[in-house]
């Protein structure tokens, strides 16, 4: 039997720029699975963890992400991943289950992810459309700031946190600047074309590769 192939659209995000609202309003479009949360939270159930904890162990950026690299490129979908007995849970762990997921799915199903590194985790998938969201810091402190109901000063701080975390994240995974466009497909500022034509634009491109 033939396995399906899928679409995938992979989104990679600075905090503020509309990562969620892009995923979600795409995945509405085009009918297909959203998927952000929910990763981590298979992961802890998996683990045998409180999400909380778990998403503490995702921030812990260290070398190990590196270590993993070899193991995680694109490949059939398995059996679910199961974490050898160790007495504590470690960063590898959460990044090889959260990986293992991603690849699941999109070996399953059409879907939108946002985050979780799945651009490059999925790298060779043959119908990846991987995308960076981005906009300048301070329409992203707004954005922020009115979600979170925060003080200017603490939304940014709050986004200038986020940019560092998530860029020693990719950059351990593919050794580069993770806002360099060469690594994605497609790179959009979305203050400068809006939430809505960002919606438009992706979910019109993936609707003319699912034709091709």
């Amino acid at each position: 039997m033939t396995t399906p192939v899928t679409t995938i659209v992979a989104i990679s995000r600075q905090m503020g720029a509309g990562g969620a609202y892009v995923g979600q309003g795409i995945a509405r479009r085009l009918n297909v699975r959203y998927v952000d949360r929910e990763i981590l939270e298979e992961a802890a159930k998996v683990l045998g963890r409180d999400d909380r904890e778990v998403e503490s162990l995702e921030e812990r950026v260290t070398s190990v992400w590196a270590r993993m690299a070899g193991a995680l490129s694109w490949g059939a979908p398995e059996a679910p991943y199961v974490p050898p007995p160790v007495p504590t849970v470690m960063e590898e762990d959460v990044f090889a289950v959260e990986a293992e997921i991603i690849r699941q799915i999109a070996g399953r199903e059409d879907a939108v992810i946002v985050g979780r590194g799945a651009a490059w985790v999925l790298r060779e998938h043959p119908r990846l459309l991987s995308v960076f969201l981005h906009a300048p810091e301070e329409e992203r402190t707004e954005r922020v700031r009115q979600a979170y109901g925060l003080e200017a000063g603490p939304a940014r701080d709050l986004v200038r946190r986020s940019d560092q975390q998530r860029g020693r994240f990719l950059q351990s995974l593919h050794g580069g600047e993770w806002i360099e466009p060469s690594h994605y497909h497609l790179c959009l500022d979305t203050s400068a074309i809006g939430i809505e034509e960002t919606i438009e634009v992706l979910a019109s491109l993936v609707e003319r590769r699912r034709r091709a």
